[in-house]
């Protein structure tokens, strides 16, 4: 499922990110994964906010802007999803920190892709699912979960 934002859209996504990484003191990047050292403190978020607009549009779901200086536990919608987004060149599978995945449990995962103005909302999986076809590995970051997108559910 493939979703057009507006300019209007991102330019909102771009405020909450601001936001939220004003309120989490993410002023570098830091503190996070490298792979975003050359940009803005707060581009992850926007990254993250791109992929929850997109699928707060599919689902209906309102996009939860209360989590400002606390972070979400996991959970970016109240039916238990966790969106997670990648801003990468090619079709990404889906990948979750270690660190992340033990300390924060949605009920499942939805992976986006941004291709802006695009969001291609890949597929599904529950956190069960996850577990079944979950493999570990280290691309300089620490240690990750990654499943592959065949393992999905097709988003239609």
């Amino acid at each position: 499922m493939k979703i057009k934002l507006t300019s209007e859209q991102m330019q909102w996504c771009k405020d909450l990110a601001i936001k939220r990484s004003g309120s989490m003191n993410h002023s570098e990047t830091k503190n996070s994964i490298n792979c975003f050292k050359s940009k803005d403190g707060w581009h992850r978020h926007y990254v993250g906010a791109l992929g929850e607009l997109a699928y707060s549009i599919y689902s209906g779901k309102e996009v939860d802007t209360t989590t400002i200086g606390r972070g979400d536990d996991g959970i970016d919608f109240d039916n238990g999803v966790d969106v997670k987004t990648s801003a990468s060149k090619y079709r990404p599978d889906l990948l979750i920190f270690k660190k992340q995945y033990e300390r924060k449990v949605p009920d499942s995962y939805v992976l986006a892709w941004l291709q802006l103005p695009t969001v291609e909302l890949i597929g599904s999986i529950s956190r069960n699912k996850f577990d079944e076809h979950k493999q570990i590995k280290n691309f300089g970051y620490g240690d990750s979960y990654v499943v592959s997108k065949t393992h999905l559910n097709k988003i239609i």
